[in-house]
């Protein structure tokens, strides 16, 4: 009778983790990039975001799934049959060591043509050879992360994130004011690299003290054939998934000088760390909910969307009327030119927070396979988009070839969100109504009004009055959002699931 209480708890300490571990992840990788986008400026940030895009397209072919399926794999048997969780162990080990070198060595042979040739940017050929050496690392310490989830230590994952996020800044730090200008990035790319082994080795000592049997070697027999088309499966969302991500810069790159690519960048990890803070409550609650109410699917996810648009709807306007001084704040005056960026991209906040839950739906529901279509597709129709976008804003002004690829991503975001609903219907045979949208929204433009006219009154917005005028924002869009009743009792009740939890 004491199981399920103490499943629940269970439950809810992993969720609490892992999702502290994204919350980490999203604002530490916030932090380093306001960090190397202030001290290396627009062009110096543009090369190192066009060499990091690219040696993320390569790590993508160094991992394939592997990672997923070594979870998948080593936590169905490890409770129960601890030698064969060994052997799973060390046939995807290999297969990881052959994947890593082979993207590794395939970046070392392609840095000059990629510098002389694609980009046309002597400059990028030391940092594409340094960054082989990272991927290589990083891949590995990616693989033994993912096993504290094969074996429920979660809290690790997110001790391993800190650890990760406090050393490459520290490190950074350290290069930016110790090291030569003439070699930034290069000096910056084995910073990362000397942070990634510290956390490898963090982790692979804490596996070996916990399970120490893992690393034992064994001659008990698994099915390698399923293993490997569990890979190959994951490897078509990986792949796409990675170039959604990263094709934008890289196809700014080839058309534009390195600092377009810096603009674009520096909007879209701003989009990113605003996503950080609003999906880690919304994805906290959704695993809760999802795990512990298995049959009120619908109930939940309409709860959880109707949180989703009370956060993200106020985030997105904000972000407009705000985003100019955000720029400035974080950035510096040099990127200034990002600000039309971000207007762009800002509808993401509630588009890539709302994929996400959707993704989860599908995943709870055993339907991968429909979401690894659609990420294909999408990320073609992305491709195709972009070089559409970018040549053709070009003949207005390289900042509108770089707007022309932030609406190509919109698009294929957008895109991918209405065909998730459409099969969310089809397949799940439940439609979402978006009428939890209309309160938000009108709330929403209430505030932004208000803003606009305060802001008006102002030639130049401070520190002071940008913190003022924030919390001015918030409040007006809480009081109308009581005043008309699109805060209800149960938003409360949810915010009390939050609270931790004593083990």
């Amino acid at each position: 009778m004491n199981k399920s209480p103490n499943l629940k708890k269970s439950i809810v300490k992993n969720s609490f983790w892992s999702f502290s571990a994204t919350f980490i992840n999203r604002m530490g990788s916030l932090i380093f990039t306001i960090i190397l986008a202030r001290f290396l400026m627009p062009e110096k940030y543009g090369i190192y975001s066009i060499v990091m895009s690219v040696a993320m397209i390569l790590f993508t072919f160094s991992d394939l799934g592997v990672n997923q399926t070594l979870v998948r794999y080593v936590s169905l048997v490890f409770s129960s049959n601890k030698p064969k969780g060994a052997s799973y162990y060390f046939y995807l080990l290999k297969l990881k060591f052959i994947l890593t070198s082979g993207s590794a060595l395939v970046l070392l042979l392609l840095a000059y043509p990629l510098s002389e040739y694609i980009f046309k940017n002597p400059l990028l050929f030391l940092p594409l050879l340094i960054v082989s050496g990272y991927i290589f690392i990083f891949s590995f310490e990616g693989f033994y992360a993912f096993l504290f989830y094969s074996i429920e230590k979660v809290k690790y994952v997110s001790i391993r994130e800190f650890l990760s996020q406090f050393t490459r800044i520290f490190f950074v730090l350290f290069v930016i004011y110790f090291m030569s200008s003439t070699n930034q990035i290069v000096w910056i790319i084995l910073a990362l690299t000397l942070s990634s082994l510290i956390v490898l080795i963090f982790c692979f000592y804490f596996l070996k003290k916990i399970v120490p049997q893992l690393f034992k070697k064994t001659n008990t027999q698994i099915n390698k054939r399923e293993v490997r088309k569990f890979v190959i499966y994951l490897t078509i969302t990986s792949i796409s998934g990675i170039f959604f991500s990263y094709v934008d810069s890289i196809m700014l790159g080839i058309f534009l000088l390195p600092e377009y690519v810096g603009f674009y960048r520096a909007a879209f990890s701003l989009i990113y760390g605003i996503i950080g803070f609003i999906s880690f409550p919304i994805l906290l609650l959704l695993a809760i909910f999802t795990k512990l109410n298995s049959k009120k699917t619908k109930k939940v996810f309409e709860q959880a969307f109707r949180y989703l648009a009370i956060i993200t709807i106020p985030s997105i306007f904000g972000l407009i009327i705000l985003g100019r001084f955000f720029i400035k704040l974080f950035y510096g005056a040099a990127y200034l030119p990002s600000t039309l960026l971000l207007y762009i991209l800002s509808p993401l906040i509630f588009i890539i927070v709302s994929i996400n839950v959707l993704l989860s739906l599908f995943s709870a529901k055993g339907k991968p396979q429909i979401f690894a279509k659609l990420a294909v597709i999408s990320s073609i129709l992305n491709i195709i988009l972009n070089f559409i976008f970018i040549k053709l804003f070009l003949l207005i002004s390289p900042l509108w070839a770089t707007a022309g690829a932030a609406i190509a991503t919109l698009i294929s975001w957008i895109f991918y969100f209405l065909i998730l609903v459409y099969h969310i219907k089809k397949d799940l045979k439940f439609s979402i109504s978006f009428n939890f949208l209309i309160r938000p929204l009108f709330s929403a433009i209430i505030m932004f009004f208000s803003l606009y006219f305060l802001i008006s009154q102002f030639t130049n917005i401070n520190l002071f009055l940008g913190i003022f005028f924030t919390l001015e924002g918030v409040l007006v869009y809480v009081v109308m959002m009581l005043l008309i009743k699109g805060i209800k009792r149960e938003e409360f009740e949810l915010i009390k699931l939050m609270k931790p939890v004593n083990y």
